[in-house]
């Protein structure tokens, strides 16, 4: 049993309020020397499409058929061409068929599920373009070396910051920035509301100061918003200079260095599996699960011991053995006795 007691306030959700000092220096431009800033990462990519939209005609767009439920939605409303294709997310082996998308008139978009996920997209010139989120493998390999036509992710999944996508080019100097210039006054707005919520939240967690629904709610508030806008505008200045402050930092150490130690702590069982791909650390400790009601008896076991995951992603419908997934939080938040203390629960959980 553990011996220490654990600050145990809001263990996952959003991040609270992050001194930049605190988080090491890490040049994560180095190996995405063209690239783009933008409030988040749906933006980042309707940009692109509406880039490659006015070069050429597009046939249609490929989604993963697991993927975000808001992104896809969100996409949906935007472009009229969207189709999906199959794709297990849990295991890298059962990969897309590259043949698939045959045209040079396809955008496929290709999700580095958890983090975890290398491509080996085809190399001759007439073919589909293709398109790498990384929202949830910033920094991860396949990210840094990405061998995709372009690249996305929503920043704000793993820095510590209210808004945040970008999107780059690997191997190219297209022009990504954005000529529109429309009006922040919206994005200004639900910049400060979520930076409020980041401060109440640290608040709460550090003095006890305030009630959970305080930051709750504006959270709820901002997203709701961040569903049903669609305008593509550009980053006010003291706003780009904020993300390139948390761009620069590594997040990848201490996320990798917590997910060998809790890997090694959970005890193996037959509920569910952890994600787990040598020389590789994912988005988060991931475990995926066959039914319904053992996630349900899981995420609520963990909720009653204040430690709060995130479902990737509700409302898909897989027909493999694995069926749901589990995300639980182990970055820069968290130190070596929090990762004992969730292993703790999973393995009390476990021998229920």
């Amino acid at each position: 049993m553990l011996t220490k007691e654990i600050n145990t306030i809001g263990l996952g959700s959003f991040f609270p309020k992050t001194d930049k000092t605190t988080l090491k220096e890490f040049d994560a431009l180095q190996s995405i020397p063209n690239y783009e800033l933008f409030y988040t990462g749906r933006h980042a990519i309707k940009h692109l499409l509406t880039l490659l939209q006015t070069r050429s005609t597009i046939r249609k767009i490929w989604l993963p058929k697991y993927y975000c439920q808001h992104v896809t939605s969100w996409l949906k409303a935007n472009f009229d061409t969207i189709d999906t294709y199959d794709i297990d997310p849990f295991f890298e082996n059962t990969t897309v068929n590259f043949e698939d998308f045959s045209t040079e008139e396809d955008v496929v978009i290709l999700n580095n599920f958890w983090g975890i996920y290398e491509y080996k997209i085809p190399n001759n010139t007439k073919r589909a373009i293709f398109i790498e989120d990384h929202s949830h493998g910033w920094q991860s390999k396949a990210c840094v070396k990405s061998k995709a036509d372009y690249c996305f992710a929503s920043l704000r999944k793993t820095l510590p910051i209210p808004l945040g996508g970008i999107l780059w080019q690997p191997n190219g100097n297209d022009h990504l920035s954005i000529s529109k210039k429309s009006s922040t006054d919206d994005f200004s707005r639900i910049w400060n509301l979520i930076d409020k919520a980041m401060i109440l939240k640290q608040n709460y967690k550090v003095n006890g100061i305030g009630k959970v629904a305080d930051y709750l709610n504006i959270i709820g508030e901002t997203e709701t918003f961040l569903h049903h806008q669609y305008d593509v505008v550009p980053v006010k200045k003291e706003h780009r200079a904020h993300l390139l402050t948390y761009l620069n930092k590594d997040y990848f150490a201490v996320k990798s260095t917590n997910f060998k130690h809790i890997f090694e702590k959970i005890v193996p069982n037959s509920a569910f599996k952890v994600l787990y791909k040598e020389k590789h650390t994912s988005f988060g400790l991931e475990l995926i699960l066959k039914d319904r009601d053992t996630f349900n008896s899981l995420k609520h076991y963990l909720i009653v011991h204040k430690i709060y995951p995130s479902e990737l992603w509700p409302d898909n419908t897989l027909e493999t053995l694995y069926k749901h997934a589990l995300n639980i939080h182990i970055d820069f938040r968290y130190t070596r006795e929090t990762m004992d203390y969730i292993a703790d629960k999973l393995n009390s959980w476990n021998s229920k």
